[in-house]
């Protein structure tokens, strides 16, 4: 006697990505706590403890409010989960049948709230991030923020029509909006995440040919790189798009990723931001011309090693949450210079 359920293998198998795309989505979550702690420490401890500056408390909100959507979400999904499985499952049509009569309950529309306010919030510092990059250009923004304020809309009406009786994500009341509105993220995505790649490895071939090697400058490295063109969500975003369009069971198991996908990036850019590794719309400027006032006093042999070690270091102490070294063992990129054994401030510092 099988004990498998009497139900269609198109139904099986959207259960089976279902339960495998929460499960994995709670590993990212894992991920996303620990850079949110990291990225506390540094924006709220570091710049009062160590450098007197004041703390931005803009990417502090943004922090709190981003892991909190992600924490909400996650939360209501193991409980979705566990109704399902547990407490629903010999519903007539199986616990997929149970989550498509819930979708319109209050509990569900505001799980599916948090993951739509928070692609918005993720999308924002997406065009943020970029417009910075490329030096306050607004023309380069134009058409990621036409695209942006698109899926506002676009959102809400997705959210009214998937809370509609009797219909879900994937049922055809919502189709039609679901498509445009995750076809413009994924777009504003990918359009961004090509042009910040393409930007900094613009830069990073700029200084391999000054200086023979840009490996050792944290804000060209290939996982900078990685992390400021927010690689993890334009391919989580790909990754659901793409069966959810051709309405696969597959778009099931990347759904939950990708909110968790979506807070990620922006928090990586934000501990980097707030441990002064990111880039910004002077670091360009700054670098290039520090690399080519130092190589212009040095000879060809000890350059790259001496600028590239001093040029780079943080004004903060550590770099992680758990080391703390002191404050005359840096030596700060934009504060006062201190003198090195051998090498002079004027050599390390020039003005913009």
């Amino acid at each position: 006697m099988s004990g498998r359920p009497n139900l269609p293998n198109s139904t099986l198998d959207q259960e089976r990505c279902t339960l495998v795309g929460i499960v994995l989505s709670t590993f990212i979550y894992g991920i996303l706590f620990v850079v949110f702690l990291q990225a506390a420490y540094f924006l709220y401890m570091v710049p009062h403890r160590f450098s007197g500056k004041k703390r931005n408390w803009i990417l502090i909100a943004y922090a709190w409010i981003t892991f909190g959507l992600a924490t909400i979400f996650i939360g209501m999904d193991l409980h979705t989960l566990e109704l399902m499985f547990i407490d629903h499952r010999d519903v007539p049509g199986g616990p997929i049948a149970y989550s498509a009569s819930q979708y319109s309950s209050v509990f569900v529309v505001f799980a599916n709230s948090t993951f739509i306010v928070a692609e918005w919030f993720a999308d924002a510092f997406l065009v943020y991030r970029c417009l910075l990059i490329f030096r306050q250009n607004l023309y380069v923004v134009i058409l990621p923020t036409l695209i942006y304020v698109a899926t506002i809309p676009l959102g809400v009406v997705l959210l009214f029509q998937s809370s509609r009786p009797n219909a879900t994500l994937w049922t055809k009341v919502t189709v039609n909006f679901g498509i445009p509105y995750y076809s413009l993220s994924v777009s504003l995505n990918i359009m961004v995440t090509l042009a910040i790649s393409l930007r900094l490895m613009y830069y990073r071939n700029r200084l391999k040919k000054s200086l023979g090697t840009a490996s050792n400058l944290p804000y060209v490295s290939i996982a900078a790189m990685l992390i400021e063109s927010s690689s993890v969500y334009a391919v989580g975003s790909l990754c659901f798009i793409i069966p959810y369009a051709l309405n696969s069971a597959a778009s099931h198991l990347f759904l939950p990723v990708l909110i968790q996908a979506q807070v990620l990036a922006p928090m990586l850019i934000i501990m980097r931001v707030a441990d002064q590794r990111a880039w910004n719309s002077h670091t360009a400027a700054e670098h290039i011309s520090t690399l080519r006032f130092g190589t212009s006093r040095r000879t060809a042999n000890d350059t790259n090693t001496n600028v590239l070690s001093t040029a780079t270091r943080s004004e903060y102490p550590g770099r992680s949450l758990f080391s703390e070294r002191q404050q005359d063992e840096s030596v700060p990129i934009y504060g006062p210079m201190k003198e090195l054994p051998g090498i002079s401030a004027t050599s390390i510092k020039t003005t913009v």
